[in-house]
């Protein structure tokens, strides 16, 4: 993957706007998302975002494009995401290997999150990362239970 240089700040601000991760967030707080440029990356088609047992302490948002987590082949899509969805949160949460592979299907812009830009952000923004976190894995519990 590689950074968005060649996205302005302007484009990042509105697409951030546009995701429902991101709803509860105050203009401010997403103007200084937008200003943490090395956070943002580009996946081109079929590239790999994240690989099965690694332990890259990070988790992605969607905020174009589209993604596939892979079964334990990593040949056969068991699930596709768009943008407003994340993966990878097991692995930032629990400091466990990953669980899954996940490729890139087109050209995507993600937000990469880790605890060195979790640092960086105010309490408040943090506990909104929290929150969506947590309110997103509630909901996938209760949608298989």
């Amino acid at each position: 993957m590689k950074k968005t240089a060649g996205l302005s700040h302007a484009h990042i601000q509105m697409v951030l706007q546009k995701i429902p991760f991101f709803r509860d967030f105050t203009p401010d707080e997403r103007e200084r998302l937008a200003n943490e440029q090395d956070s943002f990356v580009i996946a081109r088609p079929n590239e790999v975002i994240v690989m099965k047992g690694s332990m890259e302490r990070a988790f992605y948002i969607l905020l174009s494009g589209s993604v596939e987590v892979l079964d334990d082949t990593g040949k056969n899509s068991i699930l596709n995401l768009s943008p407003g969805d994340f993966f990878g949160e097991i692995t930032f949460l629990t400091e466990t290997p990953r669980t899954s592979n996940v490729r890139a299907q087109d050209i995507c812009i993600l937000i990469r999150i880790d605890q060195q830009l979790m640092s960086r952000l105010r309490a408040e923004m943090r506990e909104k990362i929290k929150d969506q976190l947590i309110a997103k894995l509630v909901a996938r519990i209760l949608d298989k239970g």
